[in-house]
């Protein structure tokens, strides 16, 4: 789903609603993200509702998977000092939509940092140049 294909009354449901999870990424994850990479914590409200995109840039090149959880995981600590424990996390990459063994990985390490911080991952999504696409729950998906 495009940004401009969400429904008028997006910012009143759950991110978590699948008729608008994958507008809500499309619309906040800029095309130069997608190109250079980063990962992207959509914080939320308890409601599930999106409280604050916060952007943690991969860059310079593509870091590794335990640098990338580790930033992560810090921020998470602090978010949840604020009274945070929803989000979820987006993995902007060039490349196509269809899940790699990193971003696998880059799941598994997010999940991680949130029971280690005591958040709740409710999805986790990958934005690439031309798509955005939910990973499925348990790995359902096989990676490229």
């Amino acid at each position: 789903m495009r940004f401009d294909e969400l429904p008028r009354d997006w910012a009143q449901r759950p991110i978590t609603d699948p008729d608008v999870l994958e507008g809500v990424v499309d619309l906040i994850v800029p095309e130069q993200a997608r190109s250079e990479g980063a990962t992207y914590l959509l914080l939320c409200h308890p409601n599930r509702r999106l409280l604050q995109p916060i952007c943690l840039s991969d860059q310079p090149g593509r870091a590794a998977v335990g640098e990338v959880a580790e930033r992560v995981r810090l921020m998470l600590a602090e978010v949840s000092r604020h009274d945070v424990h929803d989000v979820v996390v987006v993995i902007a990459r060039p490349g196509r939509v269809t899940p790699t063994s990193r971003d696998l990985d880059l799941r598994a390490a997010f999940e991680g940092a949130c029971r280690a911080t005591g958040i709740t991952v409710h999805a986790v999504a990958i934005a690439a140049p031309d798509d955005v696409a939910v990973l499925p729950a348990g790995g359902q998906w096989a990676a490229a």
